[in-house]
This record gives structure tokens, sequence and C-alpha cells, in this order.
């Protein structure tokens, strides 16, 4: 999920304290208004005493970090990962790609990786890029899951910001997959890759399915649900024999007696 701090912060005159993120090459600033700052629009970055300090679309900012964790962070801003490092990608990868429509991330697969194949995955496969544009395609993550190995990963490409997938249908459908998410990169300006894996303790396992809830059986003497649903019509009910009205004699028996 990239790196995360609860720390000081000043941002020009104003101080607070917030946390901050490291995502992918961007620094979020959960202030109000938030602040999400590319790498590339930062300038004079620079470790000062506990400090990381940095300017940033017109922001003088200063993060209090720690000594250690500044210079960390200062590194990490100056000298970011290759987009393939970042995936963990090398050229002994073996690698499957499903509906990713980014020709020239494909491109760059074919020539990095030892193999890729498009539109299917093997079985046992050890690394899938999945392209969900929309949360209904999220519905192949199950099938896809089935055929990776079982201490592969699964790369579910999203877009960024858009209201046809969200991040929290990822998470959603994660949870009912038998998945774990470990690690979000920006793929690019566009679009966002979640790193997916098999958690230890389900490997070897089959897909966790959610359990069937049942409805308890009515209490007796309660009447029978009606056939046909709410719009059927209800019949009287017929009269018992018990309680049938007495018949009366005619009127001249009852004048004999």
């Amino acid at each position: 999920m990239g790196l995360e701090a609860e720390c000081a912060v000043r941002i020009g005159r104003k101080s607070s304290q917030a946390r901050v993120l490291l995502e992918g090459e961007t620094l979020v600033i959960r202030v109000d208004p938030r602040l999400e700052l590319p790498f590339e629009r930062m300038r004079n970055v620079a470790v000062e005493g506990d400090e990381l300090v940095l300017r940033a679309d017109d922001h003088d900012i200063r993060l209090g970090l720690g000594a250690r964790l500044a210079e960390l962070w200062a590194k990490l801003i100056k000298e970011p990962k290759g987009l393939f490092e970042k995936l963990e990608l090398g050229l002994p990868s073996r690698v499957a790609v499903v509906d990713v429509t980014d020709g020239l991330f494909v491109a760059g697969l074919r020539e990095r990786t030892a193999a890729v194949v498009e539109g299917r995955v093997p079985e046992g496969a050890p690394i899938i890029f999945f392209g969900a544009e929309t949360r209904d395609a999220l519905r192949k993550v199950p099938l896809l899951r089935a055929r990776m190995a079982q201490d592969g990963v699964m790369w579910i490409i999203r877009p960024k910001g858009s209201r046809a997938i969200s991040e929290g249908d990822v998470f959603d459908t994660l949870r009912t997959s038998g998945l774990v998410d470990t690690k979000v990169v920006a793929l690019s300006k566009t679009h966002t890759a979640h790193k997916c894996v098999i958690p230890v303790e389900l490997r070897g396992q089959a897909i966790p399915r959610p359990p069937i809830v049942s409805l308890p059986p009515p209490p007796p003497g309660s009447p029978a649900p009606k056939k046909g649903g709410g719009n059927a019509k209800s019949t009287p009910p017929t009269r018992s024999a018990s309680k049938a009205p007495k018949s009366v004699p005619p009127k001249n028996d009852r004048k004999r007696r």
C-alpha cells in the first residue's frame, strides 16, 4: 500500500498533525483540503534535521517524519523506481495478460520478460495482469484466481477516478475470491494496478464461498404461506360441520307436539 506515517505537517504558515503517504510516485497529505503532489512537480527536496522539506505547486512543505524516514522518503522522491521494478518483473518472469488495453505497456512486457501469453491464462500462471474497466468485469477474478499459481500474483488494473469501478469494488471482489491486496502501483496517469495474492492460510484450498443463510421454520400453528405471492385472492373459510346451523322442523310438526 506504499509508505504511510502520522506526523507534524507545515504547509506555508499553517501547521497541523496529519497522515501522509507515498503512493506510487505521488505524495498524499491528508489535510483539508487533501493534497496530492506527483513527484514530477516537486522541487528542492531535502532533509533538515528531522524534517523532509520540499516545494511543490507553490507550496512550501515540511514533514516531521524523523531523520531516518525523512532520508528514506527523500531518496524515493529523488530516485523513484522504474515501473517494471515496482511491478517486481524481471527477464525470467512469465506473464499472462487478460483484457489489458494499454498497448505500450504490453509491448514493454514483451521486451522485459521471458514470455507473455495474451487473452488466456495457462494453468499455474505465476503472474497475471488483468484489466478491469468496469465493476462487472471483476466477475472474472475468481476464474483467473483458479488458474494462477498458489504463490503467484494477480495485478488488477483499473482506471483512476472512474465511476464505473472503484477501489472499494476491487476490495469487495478480493474478499469473496480468496485474495488480498498487498500493494498499489501507479501504472500510468490514468490507471492503477493492485497487487493481489492468495493468503498463505488459503493456499491449496478451494475459493471460499459465502455461507447460505436459510430462514427459520415458522412457529407451530402459524398459517402456511400463500401460493402465488401477495396478489393471490384469499378464499373465505368453509364452515365446519360442528358449526353448521341446526335444522328447524316444519311448522306442522311443531303444532302436533
